[in-house]
């Protein structure tokens, strides 16, 4: 089965006070561009990357490949009606994948920058093995959150969210049956909202990186 991821990026970033995406975690590395990355390594048969019209998208340049013959597909769906709120995002996204034929959608956030692809392809799997899911959810402390499966029996509900409201939304329709999952590490479906999430976010990924450093390099 086809399973297309859709990356949502065209936030407005009002709890940041900036447009947050092209916000470096370390030089040459944004923090739209770090879940991106995941996702082309994700095993996914193309990628939907949703953008607001006024993003200059200096980090979408910065992290696509030179060369994308080994990646999926990506195309670049603008979304004129972003700032009326995430929904009009994942519609956009959904539509451009529902397009395509995707038999469902893996959708991620452009503020999650600890995502990996072995997470994403865990919940890719966990939707694959079970036959009949409609979903397949993160979760952390009971709250359910991107990134997320969605099935195609999914698509015609998301047409109808309003404003703000996002994929978690959908498990309100007891007509879907899912599953959630945990990750191990909390980090890894950590999202940033605020200039105090943003230092925190800097901060590890600066701890992060020295742990893989050569020890002549630190």
């Amino acid at each position: 089965m086809s399973i297309m991821g859709v990356y949502l990026a065209a936030g407005s970033s009002r709890r940041m006070g900036c447009r947050k995406q092209s916000l470096e975690l370390a030089p040459g590395m944004h923090l739209a561009g770090s879940g991106l990355a995941a996702l082309r390594d994700s095993g996914l048969s193309g990628l939907i990357v949703v953008v607001h019209p006024e993003d200059p998208l200096v980090w979408l340049d910065a992290g696509l490949p030179a060369d994308q013959a080994d990646g999926p597909s990506i195309v670049v769906a603008v979304c004129l009606e972003a700032d009326q709120g995430m929904a009009l995002s994942l519609q956009c996204g959904i539509r451009a994948a529902s397009d395509a034929g995707a038999d469902a959608v893996l959708v991620a956030l452009a503020d999650q920058p600890y995502v990996s692809p072995a997470w994403l392809m865990q919940l890719i799997d966990a939707w694959r093995s079970a036959p009949g899911l409609d979903y397949v959810i993160s979760e952390a402390g009971r709250e359910a959150m991107p990134p997320a499966v969605l099935s195609a029996t999914m698509f015609e509900a998301a047409a109808g969210l309003k404003g703000d409201q996002g994929a978690k939304r959908l498990l309100d329709f007891s007509r879907f049956q899912g599953l959630r999952l945990a990750p191990a590490d909390p980090l890894l479906v950590l999202d940033i909202d605020t200039p105090e999430d943003w230092a925190e976010a800097k901060r590890i990924w600066t701890l992060q990186t020295k742990q893989h450093l050569p020890a002549c390099e630190k």
